[in-house]
Order: structure tokens, then sequence, then C-alpha cells
């Protein structure tokens, strides 16, 4: 059982790990961090859960959905109150 003191940050808080365990449990930089029975359940992440998302954005942009998009959609207060 590792017994650490819980630590104040800023306006949050968090514990410290030593390096020994998280290389014991390959934990690098990014965790999953999860609830269950009353209990905090702390997981290795292998890769960064962002990644890519730079790639997937522009992609994104780039498609011809434009149709799709929230200036095609008209409501009863647009077309009755709002005065454009």
């Amino acid at each position: 059982m590792l017994l650490t003191k819980i630590r104040k940050i800023g306006n949050s808080a968090g514990i410290i790990l030593s390096k020994e365990t998280l290389k014991h449990l390959d934990m690098q930089e990014f965790v999953s961090v999860d609830i269950e029975k009353g209990k905090i359940v702390i997981s290795p992440v292998k890769r960064n859960p962002r990644e890519n998302w730079e790639k997937q954005l522009l992609n994104a942009g780039a498609k011809n959905d434009s149709d799709k998009m929230l200036d095609n959609i008209s409501n009863q207060f647009d077309q009755e109150e709002w005065t454009w």
C-alpha cells in the first residue's frame, strides 16, 4: 500500500506519485481517472487523447457540407419576432 498526502494545488488538490511507481505502472504523460464503487482508479493511457485533432478539424472544415450549417436553421422566433 502506498500512503501519500493530498496536496493543495491552486483551487484543486492532487497527489504525488513516485517515479518508481509511475515506471512500474508504465504511466507516462496521460492517465485516465475513473470513480468505481467509491474508489479513484487511475489507469495509464498510451497516447495523447487529442492526437490528430488538428488534422481532423482541418479535414472537417474542407468538406462541402454547408447545407448542414446552422445558418440554414430557422425557427418561429427568427421568422416572426427578430428584425434583421
